[in-house]
C-alpha cells in the first residue's frame, strides 16, 4: 500500500475490519433463519456549499448502519437499521425474520455465498478522509475570488465521503473495504443570469482534485457565453468534452450491459432471431470500455453487496462485444459465470485534443456537458436531455460564436459507432448531483450526427 493511501496522518474513517467483523458476528449470532447476510456501511460525509460568491454551509455527518437479510427457504426480507447496542440489533433481526416469515417467495433467490477471494483493492486515501473544513474551504474560495474578480457570481458544492463496507454471511463469507471519494463543481453565472459556465472535477485522491483550474474553467465558459444566438436544430459533428462524454456513457452502466435484457431480445446487445450479440462488432474499432476495480484513482470496492466478486472485465474491445454482467441467479440458468454489473466504466482513448477536435471541424457544434438526461429506448441506448453551461458554434476549424442551448434525442448506440476522434481518458464529475459517484473515467470525443432535435432557451 502507498503512503498516500495508508492512512499515515490520520485515523481511517468507518470501522476497521476487526471491528466490522466482530459487529457482523454479533448480529449473526441472533440469527435464527435458514440463511443470514449481514452489510455494513460506515464512515463520514462532508460538504462544503457555496453561493452568491460566498460559502453558505458546511457539514459533515457519521453513521454507521447494519442491513440484516433474513432468508426461511425463498422468503426474503431486510431490516436497516444504526442502533448498534446489542438491544436494538437482536430487535432487527427479529423484525427481520418475521418480515421473511411474511414475504412471498423468490423464485430468483440464490443461496447466500461462501467464503469468496477478491482482488486487492486499495482505495482508501488519508488526505482525502483527514480533508478538514478549512481546506475545503480554502479550495473553493479560488473559485469564488476568481468569479468576483471577473464580475461573475458563483455557485459551487465539495462532496467528500470516507469510510468502509462490510459483507458476512451465515455461510462463512466476511469481506471488508475501506474507500474515499471527492467530487468539486462549480457554477458561475453572469449577474442577469443569462449566461453560465462550468467546471468540475472528481477523484479518490484529494491531490487530483484542481481547484484552479475549475475556477479558471467555470468563468471562462461563463464569459465566452455571453451574447449567445439560436442556431438551427440539427444533426451536427459535435465535439464532447469528457464530462458531457461521462454523462452520457455512466447511462450504460447499470442498463446496457444487462444480459438478461440482450437474453430476452430487449436490449441493443440482442441478436435478431434469438442469442445475443457478444463476440460481434457493435462499435467503432476505437472503443473499448472496461471495469477495474483497482484502478488507481478509480478504485471500487472489489465486492458487490451480496458477496459476489468484482473482477476486472472487458465489455466492448476495439469495438466488439466481450462481456455481459450476469446476476448469480440469470448465470445459473444460463450456465455461465455471474458477473455483477460494472463498478465502473473506463474508456480507452486517443491522443488528440478537443483544440484538434475542433480543428478538423467545417461545421459543428463544442458542448460542456448535459443536464435531466432520461432514457428513451433501450433497444438503441437512446436519451434525451439538454445541453448546459456552454454550447459553441464551430466554423472552419475555430469556435464562432456562444449558442443556445439544445434538447439532444441520441442513441448511444449510434454515437459510439459515428466517433472519430478520442482524447486522453480522465475520471470526471459525471453526476446530475454534483456528489461523489461510481466512478467513470472518458475521453473527450468528436462524433458526426449527433441529433440536437430543438432548440433550448434553458441557461
Amino acid at each position: 500500500m502507498s503512503a498516500s493511501q495508508s492512512g499515515a496522518g490520520g485515523t481511517p474513517r468507518g470501522l476497521s475490519r476487526e471491528q466490522a467483523r466482530e459487529l457482523c458476528d454479533v448480529v449473526l449470532d441472533f440469527a435464527r433463519a435458514d440463511h443470514t447476510r449481514v452489510n455494513i456501511r460506515s464512515g463520514w460525509r462532508g460538504f462544503t456549499r457555496t453561493a452568491t460568491n460566498r460559502i453558505t454551509t458546511a457539514g459533515g455527518s457519521t453513521d454507521t448502519t447494519v442491513q440484516i437479510t433474513s432468508v426461511f427457504g425463498k422468503r426474503v426480507a431486510r431490516v436497516t437499521t444504526n442502533t448498534l447496542d446489542p438491544a436494538g440489533l437482536e430487535q432487527a433481526v427479529r423484525d427481520s425474520e418475521a418480515l421473511a416469515r411474511l414475504s412471498p417467495e423468490d423464485p430468483e433467490y440464490m443461496p447466500e455465498l461462501g467464503p469468496q477471494e477478491y482482488v486487492p483493492v486499495e482505495g482508501y486515501y488519508s488526505k482525502t478522509g483527514d480533508l478538514t473544513p478549512e481546506a475545503r474551504a480554502e479550495s473553493m474560495a479560488q473559485g469564488l475570488e476568481a468569479a468576483r474578480a471577473s464580475g461573475t457570481i458563483a455557485a459551487g458544492f465539495m462532496d467528500v465521503s470516507a469510510g468502509t463496507r462490510a459483507v458476512a454471511t451465515s455461510s462463512g463469507l466476511f469481506a471488508h473495504h475501506a474507500s474515499t471519494g471527492v467530487a468539486s463543481t462549480l457554477t458561475v453565472r453572469t449577474p442577469d443570469g443569462q449566461s453560465s459556465g462550468w467546471a468540475g472535477d472528481e477523484a479518490a485522491d484529494w491531490t487530483s482534485i484542481e481547484s484552479e483550474r475549475i475556477a479558471d474553467d467555470a468563468v471562462r465558459k461563463c464569459l465566452d457565453w455571453r451574447g449567445k444566438a439560436t442556431l438551427e436544430a440539427g444533426e451536427y459533428d459535435v465535439v464532447l468534452e469528457p464530462t458531457a462524454v461521462g454523462m452520457l456513457i455512466r447511462n450504460m452502466r447499470r442498463q446496457a450491459f444487462n444480459a438478461r435484457t440482450a437474453d430476452e431480445g430487449r436490449s441493443y446487445f440482442s441478436r435478431p432471431g434469438g442469442g445475443t450479440r457478444l463476440g460481434e462488432r457493435v462499435f467503432h474499432p476505437s472503443i473499448t470500455i472496461r471495469t477495474d476495480p483497482s484502478a488507481p484513482d478509480a478504485e471500487t470496492s472489489p465486492f458487490a453487496d451480496d458477496g459476489s466478486p468484482l473482477r476486472p472485465e472487458v465489455w466492448v474491445e476495439n469495438g466488439v462485444l466481450r462481456s455481459l454482467a450476469y446476476t448469480r441467479s440469470w448465470a445459473d440458468r444460463q450456465g455461465v459465470r455471474p458477473r455483477p454489473v460494472p463498478s465502473n466504466l473506463i474508456m480507452e482513448g486517443g491522443d488528440a485534443t478537443v483544440e484538434d477536435m475542433i480543428g478538423s471541424i467545417r461545421r459543428g457544434v463544442l458542448i460542456t456537458r448535459f443536464w435531466y438526461i432520461r432514457g428513451l429506448n433501450t433497444q438503441t441506448i437512446s436519451y434525451t436531455g439538454l445541453t448546459r453551461d456552454g454550447t459553441f458554434l464551430i466554423e472552419n476549424g475555430r469556435i464562432t460564436r456562444p449558442v443556445t442551448n439544445f434538447r439532444f434525442n441520441q442513441s448511444l448506440a449510434s454515437l459510439l459507432q459515428d466517433v472519430e476522434m478520442l482524447g486522453r481518458p480522465i475520471r470526471v464529475a459525471a453526476s446530475e448531483s454534483s456528489s461523489v459517484a461510481a466512478p467513470i473515467v472518458v475521453p473527450a470525443m468528436k462524433v458526426r450526427g449527433f441529433n440536437l432535435a430543438s432548440v433550448s432557451d434553458a441557461i
